[in-house]
Order: structure tokens, then C-alpha cells, then sequence
């Protein structure tokens, strides 16, 4: 997968001009890039040295406001440093106060690093940290683009709050499994819990392998309790529960007799397994699978303070709404075949939401009804917004069976990045070369 993760400080014009001495103290295993290109070139025209690369004008004719940058590589990570000019932020970044409560007259600029990686970790930065902070005094800081559309969304409307702990984030995992989950919904649905010799029957179209192995594994993970359960041989009615089968010989001592008359201990007695509050919580409106997810977020990067469960505004639900480094991903999770019927319903929740990305994931299919259903409204939605950027009309993604919800997460979130990452590069990678202006000024004085 393709990752940017990006750093930032507000420096003063003093702090501005200690860029060149924070490049020189990154160690000499951090290939750099640009000022060996500008090397290269200027060597290759006669050129007595190289100047701070070309800092060429957009389609617009604006001039990027980086003013200095340097790219790093180590170990197939890439780093790009760069300052940017703050008087030329309205056209590209917003910053009406910095975060930390500094005016913007005390702006002189603001010192970039950004990290392009292969892997969902995050990458170690420390170098860079005590390069700023010894050379200027400044401290950079995680940051990410804030997005104006997920910020309206969470004020208008409420969230749950989602506690996950080891032990529940261990059963979502078990349930992910489809056997084991059927069984436990089973369990689930018995009234009062289901007796063992009933298992088998109770399944009905649901196949479990190996009963007595998903049983215990079940109950290792706190989903299911077992129990014992006296059984009235006339009417086959249940009579009493207990936890531990000794209670019947304490019964049997003291005489205590079924509803039909014989004695209790002449009942039957059968083992039993019922659902606990756990098993119950994570089966219902299928929590599992936002558990699932909100840690494969996390696991991304993504901040819990951007990622929103079991979202609802008005009468709308939806299960998760999150920010990837500004981008607005709606997710609609689903335990079953994603039907035509809910297809409708999703159609809506994407009008209301306006996502950048929106995904269906679900333990099954998206049937080939509803498929078709979001090409049509897809093609309608073109020809109803002619003139806008293709890149804008981003399809309805599908992620079908969670064994692929880790590989097409990193595929979204590589889609994401790679866009910002392109901004970031496009800007710098021109200074990778000489200016136009300082060949032809060196030509000019005959100083090659």
C-alpha cells in the first residue's frame, strides 16, 4: 500500500533561514535527492554550482509557494522536507490561526515534512524531530488535513460511543467466522438458550463442521455460558436451570419434587448453552463487524477522533463515516447479501452524507441487482454533472467477505494518499533541477 504521513511546525522568518542547516544535520544514510539531482545537472552544463532548483509557474501561472525543499530516501521510505511561504497559503492552505494560538503576523512560514511509505506503521521521524528543534526551537507535530464536510457531519448528528476492549476485539475475530457465528446466532435466537441434543436440529440450514470444537471456543471467548437444565419427562417441559450440575443432588437431598410429581432426580438432565451479555452485545445490529473495522482504521493510522460508529442524524443511520487525511469514506456494513432493496436505502444515505468514497462491506455478495442499480445511478449522476473532474465521480466501492477487508482498505487508503501525495510532489520535484533563469545567467557572465 502506498502511505502519507505528514508533520508540520509554523517557523519565523528567523527560524525560515536555518532550512539548509536542518538539511545538513539528517544523517548521511538519508540519500538526498534533489540537491544531488541539481549537482548532476549543473556539473553536466559546466556549471561552477548548482542554485535551489527551478520553482516553476502552474497552469494558472502561480508560482509554488515552496521556497526551499529537500527529498530524502532511507530503506524505501521517502521524505520530503519543505518550506512553504506563508503568503501564498490562501491558494493552497488554510491556516487563519495556527494551531497552537500563534497570529498569523508572526507567520513566516511553515516547515512540511511529509512520509511516503510502503507499510500501515508509522514511520520514525525522530531524525528530522531534533534536526527542527535544534536548529530552530520549534516543535513538529503530526498533522493531517481537516476536512470541512466530516466536521459539519459530526456536529449534526450523534454517534455511539464504542468501548473496545482485548477481550471484545478476540470475540468480533471469532465471530468474523461464519460457522462460529452461526452457531452462536442460534444460540442467540433459542429462548432461555438451547439444550446440546437440540444443536444439531436448531441449525437448520446453517452448517457447522465440528459442533463440540466451536462450542468451546465460544465459551473460551466469554460468547456463550453453559448450563444444565432439568427436563419434566412427561411433558418435556424445562423445569429448572443451574450452572453446576451438583445443584440436583442438593434438590434430590432435599426432596424437591418436579411439577408433575416425581421426584426431580428421576427428571432428565441435559447440558445446555446460552448466550452471554457479551455474545448478545456483539451479535446485535451485527457490533462485530464495526469492531472489526474501527481496528482495522486505527491500524491504518486513522485517529478514533475521526472515525464516527453507528452514525445518526434526523431518522438516518449509518454504520461508520471516517476521515482519511481528509477524504469523507462511508461505510455501510452488512451480515448477509447486499440486496437491491438495500441498495435504495444506501443510494440515500450517500446523497445525505456527500462521501468522497463510498463502501459497502458485507459477509457475503453485493447481488447482481443491486450492482446494476449503482451503475445506472452512477451513469445518470455523470451526465447530470457535466463538466466536473472525472476523478470527482468516484464509484461505489464493494468489499465482499471480510477475509479481503484488510487488502482493499490499503487499496482505498493508497487511492487517498496517492492523490495528496501527488500535490506534494509535483510542487517539489521541479526543484530537482537547475533554474532556467541561473543557466542563462551563468551563460551570460561567461562563468560556466
Amino acid at each position: 500500500m502506498l502511505k502519507l504521513s505528514t508533520w508540520r511546525t509554523v517557523v519565523d522568518s528567523q527560524q525560515s533561514g536555518k532550512f539548509d542547516a536542518i538539511v545538513d544535520a539528517i544523517p548521511s544514510d538519508f540519500i538526498r535527492v534533489l540537491s544531488a539531482s541539481r549537482e548532476t545537472m549543473a556539473s553536466a552544463l559546466g556549471l561552477r554550482a548548482a542554485d535551489g532548483g527551478a520553482r516553476l509557474a502552474d497552469r494558472f501561472g502561480r508560482v509554488t509557494p515552496i521556497t526551499k525543499a529537500e527529498i530524502f530516501s532511507l530503506n524505501g521510505e521517502t521524505y520530503v522536507l519543505s518550506l512553504r511561504s506563508r503568503r501564498s497559503n490562501a491558494t493552497a492552505w488554510s491556516f487563519s490561526e495556527d494551531e497552537d494560538g500563534e497570529a498569523q503576523k508572526e507567520q513566516s512560514g511553515i516547515l512540511f515534512l511529509h512520509v511516503l511509505s510502503g507499510s500501515r506503521s508509522k514511520p520514525d521521524v525522530s531524525v528530522f524531530i531534533e534536526a527542527v528543534q535544534q536548529h530552530t526551537g520549534a516543535d513538529l507535530r503530526g498533522w493531517g488535513v481537516r476536512p470541512r464536510r466530516f466536521a459539519e457531519l459530526k456536529q449534526e448528528g450523534r454517534q455511539e460511543s464504542l468501548s473496545i476492549t482485548p477481550e471484545k476485539a478476540k470475540a468480533a475475530h471469532l465471530l468474523s467466522d461464519k460457522e462460529r457465528r452461526v452457531l452462536a446466532t442460534a444460540i442467540k435466537a433459542a429462548p432461555g438458550g438451547l439444550i446440546l441434543s437440540d444443536v444439531e436440529r436448531q441449525l437448520k440450514r446453517g452448517k457447522v463442521t465440528d459442533i463440540e470444537a466451536t462450542l468451546l471456543e465460544l465459551q473460551d471467548a466469554d460468547l456463550i455460558d453453559s448450563e444444565y437444565v432439568v427436563v419434566c419427562a412427561k411433558n418435556q417441559h424445562e423445569v429448572s436451570r443451574f450452572s453446576d450440575a451438583s445443584v440436583m443432588d442438593e434438590m434430590s437431598k432435599y426432596g424437591v419434587r418436579c411439577g408433575c410429581g416425581r421426584k426431580i432426580g428421576d427428571e432428565r438432565l441435559e447440558e445446555a448453552v446460552a448466550i452471554t451479555d457479551l455474545g448478545r452485545e456483539l451479535l446485535d445490529k451485527s457490533t462485530w463487524m464495526s469492531i472489526i473495522l474501527m481496528e482495522e482504521l486505527r491500524d491504518l493510522g486513522i485517529p478514533d477522533d475521526r472515525i464516527m460508529i453507528e452514525y445518526s442524524s434526523g431518522g438516518d443511520e449509518m454504520d461508520c463515516i471516517a476521515d482519511i487525511n481528509g477524504q469523507v469514506v462511508l461505510f455501510e456494513l452488512k451480515d448477509k447479501e447486499f440486496s437491491l432493496r438495500e441498495a435504495y436505502s444506501f443510494g440515500a444515505k450517500i446523497g445525505l452524507v456527500r462521501p468522497q468514497y463510498p463502501v459497502i462491506v458485507t459477509t457475503e455478495k453485493v447481488g447482481g441487482d443491486a450492482k446494476d442499480h449503482f451503475e445506472k445511478a452512477e451513469l445518470a449522476g455523470k451526465r447530470g454533472q457535466a463538466g466536473l473532474d472525472p476523478d470527482d465521480a468516484r464509484p461505489i466501492r464493494f468489499i465482499e467477505g471480510l477475509e479481503s477487508l484488510r487488502t482493499q482498505l490499503d487499496d482505498l487508503a493508497s487511492t487517498v494518499y496517492r492523490h495528496e501525495a501527488f500535490k506534494v510532489l509535483r510542487e517539489v520535484m521541479p526543484m530537482a533541477s537547475i533554474s532556467p533563469n541561473h543557466l542563462l545567467d551563468s551563460i551570460a557572465a561567461g562563468g560556466r
